[in-house]
C-alpha cells in the first residue's frame, strides 16, 4: 500500500521537522536533558494513540491515523539513536536506562488515559 508508505514518510518528516525546531529553541538551555524530553513525551502521546485506538472500531481510516500520526508523526519526534549516542558515554549510561525507564512508565500512563482510564490490556 504506498499510500501507508507515503502517510508515514510526511508523518515522519513534520515529526522530524518538530524535533528539529525544539532543538533549535531550547537545545542550549536543556543540553543534553533535551533528548530524554523529547523521548518520554513522543512515548506518553504514542501510549495516548494506542490506548485510543483500542477503544475505535477497526477502521481503514483508524488504521491510516494510526500511521500517520503514530509511526510517521511520533516515530520522527522521538529518537533513539541520539538516545543510543548519548549513552554510549559510560558516564552517562544511567542516562539512557532512565529514560527507557520513565518512557515505559509514560506510555503505560498515556495508554491507561487513551482508554479512558480502563485498565484493561
Amino acid at each position: 500500500m504506498w499510500r501507508d508508505v507515503v502517510l508515514v514518510a510526511v508523518g515522519g518528516a513534520i515529526g522530524t521537522a518538530a524535533r528539529a525546531g525544539l532543538t533549535l529553541a531550547f537545545g542550549d538551555d536543556l543540553g543534553p536533558a533535551l533528548v530524554p524530553i523529547v523521548n518520554v513525551v513522543g512515548a506518553f502521546a504514542i501510549g495516548i494513540l494506542f490506548g485510543w485506538r483500542a477503544w475505535m472500531p477497526q477502521s481503514s481510516r483508524a488504521q491510516r491515523v494510526q500511521l500517520f500520526v503514530g509511526t510517521g508523526v511520533l516515530g520522527g519526534f522521538t529518537t533513539y539513536s541520539s538516545l543510543a549516542v548519548e549513552s554510549a558515554d559510560l558516564g552517562l549510561l544511567w542516562w539512557g536506562v532512565a529514560t527507557v525507564i520513565v518512557g515505559t512508565a509514560a506510555a503505560w500512563v498515556g495508554v491507561l488515559l487513551g482508554r479512558g482510564g480502563h485498565a484493561r490490556v
